[in-house]
């Protein structure tokens, strides 16, 4: 059993859950996603009698092993079972499919229990600690956590037409940089985390994330940083007030369609006005300027800007494409850092402000931390980060052997002139933020 194998099973499970709140038992698409609820289930289980996956407080455990990446990348189902009241599954090999779809219409709320004596059991096998793991990945992952709740939380409420409590997620961000200001290696690592499922949410605090880097790393103080990742977390809050089926349009979007999403800025600022707050002026500027452009392009405006936008505006919006690019989407693959760092330098002085630009770059390095670059012995390694006033060798660890064998990662002091090659992780076969929860990552970023 690994923590992959677990990925793909809450994944399984939250689609299952969505078909089940739509489509009753026997519905065809009901069908689909209980078959592939069954395989991922049974490819978890392997040959052994049985696993548990228990939650404790932000974090998933099989069978009393923290999975560090899948408690942050399945975050929205780990809530959606505390919210249940459930803190441990358990799974006897074989799983009967009746208690897959049983387990399924409970955790969606359609149904009020699930048979006693089934293969799934909840609650037999609860996780209890007796002293917090207080360690810095531990509190980067909490940190990270509470602002997806932060995030949740305000998109849940403009849903149902309320203002939002700026105070949340003021705290989140604050959260976020106490615990960020020490490590800038291990949280650029964290932006690395992406889901498909809930993209926005994190999208948006990689977002803030990144701009509180960038903040930091141009000379900003405290007071200034706070409000620059308020109003990045914050960014695409409008998008709330636009269709899911024109957010997730897979194709070119029509004239109506595209007015319809040009919108999202400025309900997005009307929302951070009315939620109030501190110098909330601020925040509701970026959320209004992040898809205006230097030249004065983008919208909403058309041209219609009197001047460029804010300088925290300008620092957003670099950042905003740069994670855009870097995050695969239902509608087109997504592209390595490079590629992205490569789309924001041919942007320099028209699309963003040049000085950010340069900033950025310079921040994050030709390689920036997460990218898997294949070397001239066929070896593939992640980069880390790369050392202050360095700009021909990184921080790196191995983590794929020349003959494609996956290894604990092994740091390594990596010449820029080995590269010969980047890769998405898909193609290299490992993911940057499983990396960042391994001891060989996490002593090369906090030691």
């Amino acid at each position: 059993m690994s923590e992959n194998e677990t990925r793909n099973f809450l994944k399984a499970l939250r689609r299952m859950t969505r078909q089940v709140s739509l489509y009753p038992e026997g519905h065809p698409l009901t069908d689909e996603a209980g078959t592939i609820l069954e395989s991922t289930t049974l490819a978890l289980l392997g040959h052994e009698p049985e696993a548990v996956l228990a939650i404790n407080e932000d974090s998933f455990y099989l069978d009393r092993s923290l999975l560090p990446h899948t408690s942050l990348e399945h975050n929205g189902i780990l809530r959606e079972l505390q919210a249940r009241a459930i803190n441990s599954i358990s799974l006897k090999n074989p799983v009967s499919p009746g208690d897959l779809f049983d387990m399924s219409a409970f955790i969606a709320g359609v149904s009020d229990d699930i048979p006693a004596g089934g293969t799934i059991r909840f609650n037999e096998n609860p996780l209890f600690r007796t002293s917090l793991d207080n360690s810095a990945m531990n509190s980067l992952r909490r940190s990270y956590a509470g602002g997806l709740d932060a995030l949740r939380a305000a998109t849940t409420r403009m849903s149902n037409d309320a203002s939002f409590d700026m105070i949340n997620v003021v705290k989140s961000v604050q959260g976020l940089l106490s615990t960020s200001l020490d490590h800038s290696s291990a949280t650029l690592l964290l932006t690395t985390v992406k889901s498909h499922d809930e993209y926005t949410f994190y999208h948006s605090l990689n977002l803030c994330i990144m701009s509180l880097a960038l903040g930091k790393f141009i000379g900003l103080g405290d007071d200034q940083l706070v409000l620059i990742g308020a109003g990045a977390a914050l960014h695409d809050i409008g998008k709330t007030r636009v269709p899911a089926s024109i957010l997730n349009h897979p194709g070119r979007l029509s004239a109506d369609q595209w007015k319809e999403m040009k919108t999202h800025p400025q309900e997005g600022a009307t929302a951070i006005m009315a939620a109030g707050g501190d110098a909330h002026e601020v925040t509701a500027t970026i959320a209004l300027e992040h898809h205006a452009r230097y030249d004065g392009s983008g919208y909403p405006g058309n041209g219609d800007f009197p001047s460029a936008p804010h300088a925290y505006s300008a620092l957003v919006s670099v950042i905003d494409v740069y994670d855009s690019i870097t995050t695969r989407r239902p509608y087109r693959r997504a592209g390595t850092p490079s590629e992205a760092l490569d789309v924001v330098l041919r942007g320099s002085g028209t699309d963003f402000h040049p000085d950010m630009v340069r900033a950025f770059i310079e921040m994050m390095g030709i390689y920036p931390p997460g990218s898997l670059l294949r070397l001239d012995t066929g070896e593939i390694a992640m980069v880390t980060s790369r050392p202050a006033g360095n700009f021909s060798e990184l921080d790196a660890v191995v983590a794929v052997t020349a003959s494609g064998e996956k290894i604990e990662p092994e740091p390594l002091r990596l010449e820029v002139d080995r590269v010969v090659g980047q890769l998405l992780p898909d193609e290299a076969g490992v993911d940057p933020a499983t990396l960042l929860g391994q001891d060989g990552v996490q002593h090369q970023v906090f030691d």
